[in-house]
């Protein structure tokens, strides 16, 4: 069901009148370029964990996620960025704001509004971090910090490009390459209370 549903999902992206097979049905219609824009955005963000390769096995041949067992206990091993309780709030509640501006940007996108896109893209940029209150910045790590600023300039530079664009690809290229320093930074850090 799985692999048939990745097809499915990879035909509504690539073809121009895609066709997508759930239960048996067959359905197809038209696609135009925005919303095949937020198509590949929802395909990435809601598919990836699903399809993600976790475990590289015999001759470079790799298993998708769900098809490897959980084990019972899993470590986490992350680096632990300390914060209180306090902290750690803010910065999530943060974390949590620019995934409402993500989705704003990809409502943008399949709407043709390139405004849209420019403003939720400049809610996300430097200005969104430098109202980080510094007591907080100080207690990151010099390479969290770095991941932060990279992926906080990287929306400055998609408000930027995104008001030329008549096509959404590059802004979606962009979008991506940002959410993969996000996705990066929650692979590698995870938040700790400190005392």
């Amino acid at each position: 069901m799985l692999t048939s549903l990745k097809q499915d999902l990879v035909k509504v992206v690539a073809e121009d009148v895609p066709v997508i097979n759930l239960n048996g049905k067959i359905m197809k219609f038209s696609i135009n370029y925005a919303t095949r824009a937020a198509a590949i955005v929802c395909i990435t963000l809601l598919a990836y964990p699903v399809f993600a390769q976790q475990t590289q096995m015999n001759g470079g041949m790799t298993k998708l996620m769900a098809e490897v067992a959980m084990p019972s206990k899993v470590e986490d091993t992350r680096q632990v960025v300390q914060l209180t309780d306090a902290e750690k709030a803010i910065v999530v509640a943060d974390m949590r704001q620019m995934l409402v501006n993500i989705e704003l940007m990809t409502a943008g996108l399949a709407a043709s509004d390139t405004q849209a896109v420019v403003s939720a893209a400049s809610k996300n940029g430097d200005a969104m971090m430098r109202q980080l209150p510094s007591q907080i910045r100080i207690k990151f790590p010099a390479s969290f910090a770095q991941m932060g600023a990279a992926s906080h300039k990287a929306f400055d530079q998609i408000a930027a490009e995104t008001k030329s664009v008549k096509n959404p690809a590059p802004v979606l290229r962009q979008m991506s390459s940002a959410m993969q320093n996000c996705i990066a930074c929650h692979a590698t850090y995870r938040f700790g209370q400190s005392k």
